[in-house]
């Protein structure tokens, strides 16, 4: 190996080190916080060699009720990502294969949707869901969130469908196949890594949320994000019961994460090369 083919490697070395360390040391702070008492949390000089405790995930359960809170948040996650998925992979396929007088201007009111910060419509969502019942409930909240996250589906889907060739439509309408048939047999399937990155990122996006949650959820509903908030009282900030309900949170999101890298591989991919 010559010399610069040697400094190169230890240069990729280093930055892999690096990235590593920046994304776990969160993640063991976290830990490290998580398993101290307050008595602990609150020295000069911080530990990293204690008696660990779980009281912390303790209170996060049961009595702040942070399991209950993300329960909340995957069914509404999971409702709203599903239906977004849904309106935009019909909208893109419309979109790409059929030509119409506003196509590029659709798009683009497509995208200025994305830049439309949740504050900006909370108001109007509010005064609405009081008068109609809403607050407070699945449905109103999965309907609140697809101004959000539609567009991001639209918009990262819209990529992939462009890339797939108009000649499988017209070989299949030869073939006697009907619209509705293409898109579901043959469409479908091969947007299938797109969807897997679309969901992931409007999940998240969902997951996440705060301004909508806080105003338009309630005990019924009450997101993982509003239960983190409560950890902050008037008299103090529950540390370590926040951090280990942190924890607790992120564990599922990591462990799904883990099972679909691979059609997040494939589908950040997908069109990069011709």
């Amino acid at each position: 190996m010559n010399p610069q083919s040697r400094t190169t490697r230890r240069l990729t070395i280093a930055f892999v080190v690096f990235v590593l360390l920046a994304w776990l040391t969160p993640i063991f702070w976290l830990v490290n916080v998580a398993l101290k008492t307050q008595a602990q949390l609150f020295v000069r000089t911080p530990s990293f060699i204690f008696t660990p405790t779980f009281e912390n995930f303790g209170i996060a359960i049961f009595q702040y009720g942070i399991l209950r809170n993300a329960l909340h948040s995957f069914v509404i996650a999971a409702a709203s990502t599903a239906l977004t998925l849904v309106l935009a992979m019909l909208f893109v396929y419309g979109i790409t294969r059929f030509r119409f007088q506003f196509r590029n201007p659709l798009l683009m009111w497509i995208l200025n949707l994305r830049m439309l910060p949740p504050i900006a419509i909370v108001i109007p969502f509010y005064v609405l869901y009081s008068d109609v019942g809403l607050i407070d409930t699945y449905r109103g909240m999965v309907l609140a969130y697809l101004p959000l996250t539609l567009p991001l589906a639209v918009w990262l889907l819209y990529g992939f469908a462009q890339e797939l060739p108009l000649s499988i439509d017209e070989a299949a309408l030869i073939d006697g196949a009907n619209r509705w048939q293409i898109f579901r047999d043959m469409i479908f399937p091969l947007m299938r890594p797109a969807l897997a990155v679309a969901g992931t990122f409007c999940f998240l996006e969902v997951w996440n949320e705060f301004v909508l949650a806080l105003i338009l959820t309630g005990p019924n509903t009450k997101t993982v994000p509003i239960g983190l908030s409560e950890f902050i009282t008037e008299h103090a900030v529950e540390w370590g019961p926040m951090s280990a309900a942190a924890l607790v949170l992120l564990l599922p999101l990591l462990f799904v994460t883990y099972f679909l890298q691979g059609s997040l591989v494939r589908g950040l991919t997908l069109g990069a090369v011709r």
